[in-house]
């Protein structure tokens, strides 16, 4: 028994080793990718992975599945704050249903490889929940009640997703604190704020393995409404650069991912990723939703 547990914690040590190694060169392959760098565990612990197995077709035994993801925040044990679009495409039914989706927390990797599966069982064997991997079911789906991106973009793209069980009070899983509704300042124009998620990396690439985050400036209220043909910014907000020379913005797939911001001595969620316009090259504001205005909706749906 003495030499399996010696011989079990001495395989686990090496595959730490190689997995640090690995992610050390993969950092320095993928720095500057769409100006984001990659960032430890734990570094962002409200930040979610949400996945989605949609079964398209079926013939006897055999199925045919699509996956989907997107980002999200934890905002508190039961509560995960996301953009709408996400579980809705009309070309996909069932993204709308909460039992194909899962929640995965704590993680900066896309997907689990045996390295974390050996983790999670040495995690499980010693009761160590900092070790263990969380992906957990979701109960339920609730888009806002004026959501409809039928005829284009909706300026009420957010929803709030419902855990099946609580999300694990452990170091690299914290909810984000919630903006003041008094504070009408925040975020303030030209604050640099971070975002975060697993979109791509490139101008027309697929997901990203491993998170990657980007500071931005909070822009203008006057040029986002010009640039996007709007009147008011009471729900949403821009962020970013509009520059040919700066090579940095959220991409493909970083939908609902958070926007947060320092307020005193704290990071806020200020916004939940919309989208935005994208250009062949260089860069453009993106659009938030601006969670100080949906306040007393999630209020109300979480109590």
């Amino acid at each position: 028994m003495v030499f399996k547990r010696f011989s079990f914690v001495a395989l686990f040590g090496g595959l730490m080793l190689v997995s640090s190694l690995s992610a050390e060169t993969s950092h320095s392959r993928r720095e500057r990718a769409i100006g984001g760098r990659l960032f430890s565990r734990g570094k962002w612990p409200s930040l979610v992975l949400l996945r989605a197995a949609v079964v398209t077709e079926r013939n006897g035994l055999e199925f045919t599945t699509k996956q989907s993801y997107c980002g999200g925040v934890l905002i508190n044990r039961h509560w995960i704050l996301s953009a709408a679009h996400c579980y809705v495409n009309h070309r996909l039914n069932g993204l709308g249903e909460a039992q194909n989706w899962k929640a995965r927390l704590g993680t900066v990797d896309y997907s689990t490889s045996e390295y974390h599966k050996l983790r999670n069982d040495m995690g499980c064997s010693v009761g160590d929940d900092e070790m263990r991997e969380w992906e957990i079911d979701i109960k339920k789906i609730v888009l806002h009640p004026s959501f409809d991106n039928r005829n284009g973009p909706s300026l009420d793209d957010i929803a709030l997703i419902k855990l099946s069980r609580p999300a694990p009070k452990i170091s690299r899983i914290e909810p984000i604190a919630l903006p003041s509704q008094t504070n009408t300042s925040f975020p303030s124009r030209g604050q640099m704020c971070t975002t975060m998620g697993w979109g791509c990396t490139s101008r027309g690439g697929g997901v990203s393995l491993r998170a990657v985050q980007i500071h931005l400036p909070i822009y203008s209220n006057r040029l986002c409404r010009k640039m996007y043909k709007v009147f008011s910014l009471d729900k949403n907000f821009c962020a970013g650069y509009r520059s040919r020379r700066i090579n940095i913005s959220t991409c493909r797939g970083d939908s609902g991912g958070p926007l947060l911001c320092t307020s005193g001595s704290q990071y806020t969620l200020a916004g939940i990723l919309h989208g935005g316009r994208q250009t062949s090259r260089g860069s453009y504001p993106r659009i938030f939703q601006r969670v100080q205005h949906y306040l007393p909706w999630i209020q109300s749906v979480i109590s």
